[in-house]
């Protein structure tokens, strides 16, 4: 556990420092992460919904590695009738532009709390700078909670509420490795047995990083730093930035990518800086799952069958399902894997009809 928590401090620090930079360039960025996330939205939209109207106890939705909060804003909107709202609100602007945010009464009556937490500070004042500033905290509704702390000490639920634990869009992936992501089932099995609840895990897969995973994190180098896998290194300190010219999309065969290179006082350096991807240390990356850059921050791909070893060893196989997200949906969710256990049994049907296992 010493272990666990130094890597925890180290990767919660390095998180504190990206964060306005994470929530730019990817939150609002890359479109094949965003892809994955309207995936995820669109899944879970559905799950809420069918659990609604399928059992009577008002549901408490966790969202464990919450970040700056957008299932927070996605169901705090969407709780909201857009005729109590004032017309000159940035509520109503955004209710009015968004038809995905369209007001839904079967959530309104149900879905009575979103609670988030998250190992960094700087992510949740993020998350509630959004809440405030789109008016959210006016407003009475889906009550919205965000908290400071571990995914590994979640509190067991009452099953007077239907306790939904969700880690999506890769969070596991940067918590602290095996041992964490053996931590956080554990906790989110704590979180919801006792209370017949749900845990739902989403994550990139390991076998997609070649197509998938190379050119997102050399994308988003300004957030995450330079991968270890790119070359040289003239620039990779953090005495500079580099930004990246375009986003690579999955399944690019381009090993290259031209950069601008900054100083910390945003003054130009060098245009057009060209990387390239060296072979072995790339083959390296595609072998372990491991993604290292020069700076601190490091995460995991976890592959099918250790996704498929967590969700047995610590949720059991009795209503528990593993399945790969591209037989959902090919087009925004190939790369992905979901770990689903259901201890109220409520799932069955919904999930037969999308012929999960």
């Amino acid at each position: 556990m010493k272990s666990l928590h130094k890597k925890y401090e180290t990767d919660r620090q390095t998180w504190d420092e990206c964060a306005e930079t994470y929530e730019r360039q990817i939150v609002g960025g890359h479109p094949d992460i965003l892809a994955f996330e309207e995936f995820e939205e669109d899944f879970l939209d559905h799950i809420l919904r069918f659990l609604c109207k399928k059992q009577e106890r008002p549901i408490k939705l966790m969202d464990i590695g919450c970040g700056s909060g957008r299932l927070h804003i996605r169901y705090g909107v969407k709780t909201k009738k857009i005729s109590e709202l004032d017309k000159a609100s940035t509520l109503f602007e955004l209710k009015m532009n968004c038809p995905e945010l369209a007001y839904d009464p079967v959530l309104s009556k149900s879905l009575t709390e979103v609670w988030g937490i998250d190992f960094s500070q700087k992510m949740i004042d993020l998350a509630k700078n959004k809440i405030e500033k789109i008016g959210l905290n006016k407003n009475q509704g889906t009550a919205l909670t965000l908290k400071q702390g571990s995914a590994f000490e979640l509190e067991e639920q009452s099953n007077k509420v239907l306790p939904i634990a969700i880690c999506l869009v890769n969070s596991i992936g940067v918590m602290q490795g095996f041992e964490g992501a053996n931590a956080l089932f554990e906790s989110m099995r704590k979180a919801v047995e006792k209370a017949n609840g749900i845990a739902i895990v989403s994550c990139y897969q390991q076998e997609y990083i070649e197509s998938y995973g190379l050119g997102q994190y050399e994308s988003t180098m300004d957030v995450s730093g330079q991968p270890i896998w790119m070359h040289p290194d003239t620039y990779a300190s953090p005495e500079y930035k580099q930004i990246p010219k375009y986003y690579k999309l999955a399944h690019s065969k381009d090993g290259t990518i031209a950069v601008d290179v900054l100083d910390n006082q945003n003054k130009l350096i060098k245009k057009n800086h060209i990387l390239k991807r060296s072979k072995e240390k790339t083959r390296q990356t595609i072998k372990t799952g491991d993604i290292i850059t020069h700076t601190d921050y490091k995460s995991h791909w976890y592959s099918f069958n250790d996704i498929d070893e967590l969700t047995n060893k610590h949720w059991g196989t009795k209503h528990t399902h593993h399945i790969k997200t591209r037989d959902i949906d090919v087009i925004r969710a190939e790369p992905s894997q979901m770990a689903i256990v259901d201890y109220g049994n409520y799932l069955e049907d919904i999930l037969r009809i999308w012929k999960v296992p």
